[in-house]
């Protein structure tokens, strides 16, 4: 399946919001269910989505499906997320510090990913996932 910019913004977009699912389900069990602090709650929810959300953009949004490169896109993949995970760990903290609140440790990770996302979007598309240019004539990737 190939689709245009719009539609893998969609596509994107309906992935993240399955990350976020995840992600939050993983933050909120483990911080206001368990009891664990909110970092740890976070670092753990953001690494159990992590994986899924790199298969499922690869696979389904840019239609990937041949051999993954751990060095072109798995570990770029996960140092974004790292990234990301150190901007959410850093507003969890805060949010813990001054409201000692679900809601706030909640709604603090969401606005770090938040603050990363589109630059993610741009990673994937134009750098990780980005297919080689093509020769209008021959059909044949160009060198």
């Amino acid at each position: 399946m190939s689709w245009g910019l719009l539609g893998r913004l969609a596509g994107y977009g309906t992935v993240s919001a399955g990350t976020v699912v995840v992600t939050q389900g993983v933050l909120i069990v483990a911080y206001a269910v368990l009891g664990w602090p909110a970092v740890v709650a976070n670092v753990v929810a953001v690494c159990v989505a992590a994986g899924p959300a790199y298969y499922a953009n690869r696979r389904w949004v840019w239609a990937r499906t041949d051999r993954h490169s751990v060095t072109r896109e798995i570990l770029p993949f996960w140092g974004y997320s790292l990234a990301g995970l150190g901007v959410s760990s850093l507003f969890v903290a805060l949010a813990e510090g001054w409201w000692h609140s679900t809601v706030a440790v909640s709604g603090a990770n969401l606005v770090g990913f938040g603050a990363l996302w589109v630059g993610k979007f741009l990673l994937l598309d134009r750098v990780l996932f980005a297919r080689p240019a093509t020769h209008r004539v021959t059909g044949t990737p160009e060198r």
